[in-house]
């Protein structure tokens, strides 16, 4: 069970869950959706330019 399947499962095993998504909307997923647009945005952002190769000192 994935946590999309275990957020599926607890909405209809939980009827508050509902009524919270209702009034504060869906806050899991409006995370999700923006850490993933963050994490886009800094692969973007950050170059780290070529990988040099290690040398031991």
């Amino acid at each position: 069970m994935n946590q999309q399947d275990r957020i599926q499962h607890a909405r209809g095993d939980a009827p508050i869950y509902d009524k919270l998504v209702a009034e504060r909307g869906d806050v899991p997923a409006q995370v999700s959706t923006e850490a993933a647009r963050i994490l886009k945005d800094a692969e973007r952002s950050v170059d780290f330019g070529p990988r040099l190769p290690y040398t031991a000192l």
